[in-house]
């Protein structure tokens, strides 16, 4: 493993050194310590192509030196996903900024979209075929090995998104071959020692599994794959899907109340936001506003998740997710109106829909638990040779947003602002896109509502009231 940290190390070292000493810091002081959250890698080992044979033929072990052959490759530039000089330059930004934090976060997505044609195309392979899905799990394996570098040996929390299978987009097979390959994969990075005794039978199941968190002794952390609660899942390669669906729902539910009886704090980490999807919302073909409203998941699931968490509101200290690819919130009001908790939703690397790659270091309270700030690092020139990265610092929550803290009422605070001031409104559309451009100002209206509506009745008022 030394051989492979060194390689991604030394590929951008001389790009890097903005980030050791010339940035603000959300580091506090006292308790506080730091984690950082990197999402949607999505990585794509058939860039260049001619190097797919080899890769198939080896272990993921092998793949640094085969792709060392590739060492003047540029990084993806905006509309493709991650290439191996983008993944590589990301990760030594990420392990020295994260080079103090106590864990990572990832909330999911190794595999690069539509991996599975991609491999029929580099390979002459079908895209169901034995070999592609090998493909499928080795590079999600090689992946895994370069965080787990990247954070030398500190635990890595991974969820899987939907791209995450051997079967395809939003197609993982419960009980499958993919979930028992990188079963192992996960239980290292996360440390066997902290995962919860089932981790076994759920991770096999569905992908999903619970865990002590790696400082706080009372705090619990879940992790869902709520791609099995989505719209557009299907299991193609297998036959009960939605049966897994409802176990892990079923599973989240006495998990909950079995940590609400020991008095504990509970962190969620899953790859879909909650609530709507803006994006699909606004491009959506229906002849009605209302019936344009496109929910990330699916009912029963979206209402009794969404329940669950306001049930066990005094327990939920913090959720990440990622999925979108651009930096956005999530934040779960009552019908008083009362904050219920809020999701971060995490930029991604792979700069495939047009924002810059980034990624987050959070500060949180070591004795409770809370989060309280978070920074966003991103890259300022996708597409440039690896030795020319231009890793730069953007903003600090409280700072740019001018709260206290970063916290679920300082989130529910900024939305509340972005309706009437138009300062908040654009710091908002700016930050979304990590460094390139701006939210576009006659899209941000389903952009906002989404934040703070999260079921389809209060978004569609929000939204559709706004536009008739």
């Amino acid at each position: 493993m030394a051989n492979r940290v060194a390689f991604f190390v030394n590929l951008t070292s001389l790009a890097l050194v903005v980030l050791v000493a010339s940035v603000p810091s959300v580091r506090g002081a006292g308790g506080s310590g730091t984690f950082a959250v990197i999402a949607d890698l999505h990585f794509n080992p058939f860039d260049p192509p001619d190097l797919a044979a080899a890769l198939a033929k080896s272990a993921p072990t092998a793949w640094p030196a085969i792709f060392a052959a590739a060492n003047d490759q540029a990084m993806s530039r905006t509309g493709e996903d991650t290439n191996h000089a983008l993944l590589a330059s990301s990760l030594a930004a990420f392990a020295k900024a994260a080079a103090s934090a106590d864990f990572a976060i990832v909330p999911g997505d190794f595999l690069a979209h539509g991996f599975e044609e991609k491999a029929s195309k580099a390979l002459g392979v079908a895209p169901t075929s034995q070999a592609a899905g090998e493909m499928a799990v080795k590079a999600t394996i090689f992946v895994a090995d370069a965080l787990a570098d990247a954070l030398a040996g500190k635990p890595a929390i991974i969820a899987l998104g939907n791209n995450d299978s051997s079967c395809g987009d939003y197609r993982i097979e419960p009980g499958g071959s993919y979930l028992a390959a990188t079963r192992e994969t996960v239980r290292r990075l996360v440390g066997a020692e902290r995962l919860e005794p089932d981790f076994d039978e759920t991770y096999a199941a569905g992908g999903y599994y619970a865990m002590r968190h790696p400082t706080v002794p009372s705090a619990l952390i879940v992790v869902l794959n709520d791609v099995l609660w989505s719209t557009k899942y299907r299991d193609a390669c297998g036959t009960d899907g939605l049966a897994a669906a409802q176990a892990m729902l079923d599973w989240l539910r006495g998990r909950l109340a079995r940590q609400r009886a020991a008095g504990g704090r509970v962190w969620m980490v899953h790859h879909i936001p909650w609530g709507i999807d803006a994006y699909s919302t606004i491009n959506a073909r229906a002849a009605t506003c209302p019936a344009k409203v496109v929910p990330f998941l699916k009912e029963p699931f979206a209402s009794e998740f969404l329940a669950l968490l306001a049930e066990h509101r005094d327990m939920l200290q913090a959720s990440f997710s990622g999925h979108t690819h651009f930096d956005d919130y999530r934040v779960l009001i009552d019908e008083r109106g009362t904050v219920i908790g809020a999701d971060k939703v995490t930029p991604a690397i792979s700069p495939i829909f047009g924002q810059n790659p980034g990624f987050q270091i959070f500060t949180y309270d070591r004795w409770s638990g809370a989060p309280r700030d978070f920074s966003t690092w991103y890259l300022a020139n996708p597409g440039a040779a690896p030795r020319a990265a231009d890793w730069q610092f953007e903003y600090t929550f409280t700072k740019a947003y001018g709260q206290p803290e970063y916290s679920p009422d300082a989130v529910r605070t900024v939305w509340k602002a972005m309706s009437n001031d138009g300062a908040v409104r654009d710091t908002y559309r700016r930050l979304y896109t990590v460094g390139r451009g701006a939210l576009d100002a006659a899209t941000v209206t389903a952009y906002s509502c989404a934040v703070g509506h999260m079921d389809r009745p209060s978004f569609t008022a929000c939204y559709c009231g706004v536009r008739r």
